[in-house]
């Protein structure tokens, strides 16, 4: 048996969340819901990193903020890193530089090896919050090239994007119209590049839509929760069990 050292209050906590400093309804399904997970995780808000700050004016000022809160998460015994937030891809390496756990900012880092998982001719298509935000440092230090990819941003589904980027509508949501705008958008994009082969979002909260998108389209869909899902598998192994 291991011996079990002390020196914490809290424990069996295996991934830490940064999370926004955002007000709008964060349902089962998205990162910052605790329930989304069937495994304890520990969400730490940034103050003042508000979408405003991060996405519309890429104000790495906020850096700092987070380089604390991830240190604080570390030293609560978290795992693994991740955020939500997938620009946050610029703070990917000072992240990583500051504390000892593996940080994973954005889900534009599975693009890369979703492209290599595809056969010849096909392109990943990309979901971002804002496609006018991104830009090619951010793809670059994702680690994304020569990788065949579709973008395209959630300013062109609006009964989406408000939702999350309207202050006078973040109060409230509404799945049902949410989900119904999320499935539009893919389908308009697969339409117009019937050669996709897969979805990755680089959006959050596009998360909580995924069956929904994939009923309608049949395409492999790939998310932050599923990433998170996959880190935890990596920093908390279970022994197997059976017979032979």
């Amino acid at each position: 048996m291991p011996i079990y050292r002390g020196g914490r209050s809290i424990y069996g906590e295996a991934i830490g969340i940064l999370v926004l400093d955002t007000k709008f309804p964060r349902i089962p399904g998205d990162i910052g819901n605790a329930s989304t997970f069937d495994f304890p995780v520990r969400i730490r808000m940034v103050p003042g990193a508000t979408g405003q700050r991060v996405v519309m004016e890429s104000d790495e000022s906020v850096l700092p903020d987070f380089i604390e809160a991830a240190k604080e998460l570390e030293a609560a015994g978290v795992r693994a890193i991740t955020t939500s937030c997938g620009y946050l891809i610029a703070f990917q390496e000072a992240l990583s530089e500051a504390v000892k756990v593996p940080v994973f900012t954005s889900n534009l880092l599975q693009v890369p090896m979703v492209s290599r998982m595809l056969p010849k001719g096909k392109k990943v298509g990309i979901l971002v919050m804002d496609s006018r935000r991104l830009t090619d440092r951010h793809l670059k230090l994702a680690g994304i090239r020569d990788e065949p990819i579709v973008i395209m941003g959630a300013e062109q589904a609006p009964d989406f994007y408000k939702t999350y980027e309207d202050p006078r509508a973040a109060m409230e949501l509404d799945p049902e119209k949410v989900e119904k705008a999320v499935i539009d958008m893919v389908r308009t994009l697969v339409q117009k590049n019937p050669e996709i082969g897969a979805i990755v979002c680089e959006g959050i909260n596009f998360a909580p839509y995924a069956a929904g998108v994939q009923e309608a389209t049949g395409l492999p869909w790939f998310d932050i929760v599923d990433l998170t899902k996959l880190v935890y598998s990596a920093v908390v192994k279970r022994r197997y069990v059976g017979f032979v």
